[in-house]
């Protein structure tokens, strides 16, 4: 099968490091960002811009292929070791997610105790704070967003994690026709399932391991995919019209499950122009650095617009032209102190904590 002659064997392997995908990285985080920095504006919400939490689905499919990308051989030879993996994994996420969720909790007991409550969220208990300490919000354990509300999809992404080990000695005994096959209908039946059930499969936080699981599993057999087929088209032209499709689909609401695809797709593009070197911008070296800078400007962001003082003032404005104002004049300052500490965050701590993690309890 090579769908519509799209594909042609292939022996050339994926190079080492896809830079092109830790660059994408950095616009999926972007977007993520946008979205809840307009969310408080109904009008822009409602438009292109309030889909813009499919970021979080790429950063799913995108996970499962990088992590295949960098065990596959390590499986195959059975020299795997599952709990280097799992060290590697929280040494990544956990050190910026105890730091968010300090922050977070920071800035909860300020509007209790400074502002009086004033836009205290209720969600934001004790027992959430444990669940999201050990990284089970995500988990279908509670039933709101608490804290550092972002942090629920690293607690999706540290159930597919422990899955992995056991996903991928599955996938590799597959062709990854099957993989690609099973995740697929995986996702549209519980995509189905959730819409019977009145919510959408795209949009689950708090049962966030449901949305997650077959995504990853994606990603897995798209790279699977890739080991044995490359594009027969223009690799450049073929991402031009996935991303045209993207936009087109979010500008006419076409169904998220579409998109889930098609952003699988871009995933897949890339990587296959990184195979056969063609350059892009995404190959420079400032846009990998933002890449590999993502995860911090994902987890800070929300903490920062929610406790931006002027933020805090603008929501006395709800429902007046004065939202509006305060909201537009905030936006870019919010941003750009996201970013700014975002790599301050990665390149002062995230980074030399993580590095030195794995120093500590990885024995070779």
């Amino acid at each position: 099968m090579r769908i519509f002659g799209l594909l042609k064997p292939t022996s050339v392997p994926f190079p080492k490091n896809i830079r092109g995908l830790t660059s994408l990285r950095f616009f999926a985080a972007l977007a993520i960002v946008v979205f809840h920095f307009i969310y408080e504006v109904d009008t822009l919400r409602e438009a292109f811009w309030g889909r813009l939490y499919l970021g979080v689905d790429f950063f799913f499919i995108l996970s499962g292929f990088i992590l295949t990308h960098s065990y596959i051989q390590p499986i195959e030879k059975g020299s795997f070791s599952a709990k280097n993996f799992y060290i590697k994994r929280l040494a990544r996420i956990y050190p910026v997610h105890i730091v968010t969720l300090m922050g977070s909790a920071l800035t909860t007991l300020t509007t209790i105790y400074v502002l009086k409550g004033y836009y205290f969220d209720p969600g934001d208990s004790v027992k959430c704070f444990f669940y999201s300490l050990v990284l089970l919000q995500a988990w279908g354990m509670y039933p709101h967003l608490c804290f550092d509300d972002p942090s629920w999809s690293i607690s999706a992404e540290w159930f597919a994690y422990l899955l992995f080990p056991l996903l991928a000695g599955w996938a590799v005994k597959k062709s990854p026709w099957t993989v690609i096959s099973l995740s697929s209908l995986g996702f549209l039946i519980l995509f189905v399932l959730f819409t019977f059930l009145g919510k959408q499969l795209t949009e689950l936080t708090t049962l966030g391991f449901a949305r997650i699981t077959p995504e990853f599993a994606l990603g897995m057999g798209l790279y699977q995919l890739g080991r044995k087929y490359t594009l027969k088209v223009s690799a450049k032209a073929f991402l031009v019209i996935l991303i045209a499709g993207i936009v087109a689909c979010l500008s006419l609401n076409i169904n998220d499950a579409v998109i889930v695809f098609l952003l699988g797709g871009i995933i897949f593009t890339v990587a296959d122009m990184a195979r056969k070197e063609i350059k892009t911008f995404l190959d420079q070296y400032i846009m990998v650095y933002w890449g590999e800078a993502s995860y911090a400007l994902y987890m800070l962001h929300y903490i920062i617009w929610e406790s931006f003082p002027v933020i805090v003032l603008m929501r006395k404005f709800d429902g007046s032209k004065m939202f509006d104002i305060w909201f537009f004049a905030s936006w870019p300052v919010a941003l750009f102190l996201s970013l700014l500490l975002s790599h301050f965050t990665y390149a002062y701590f995230e980074r030399p904590v993580r590095f030195w993690i794995c120093r500590k309890f990885i024995r070779k």
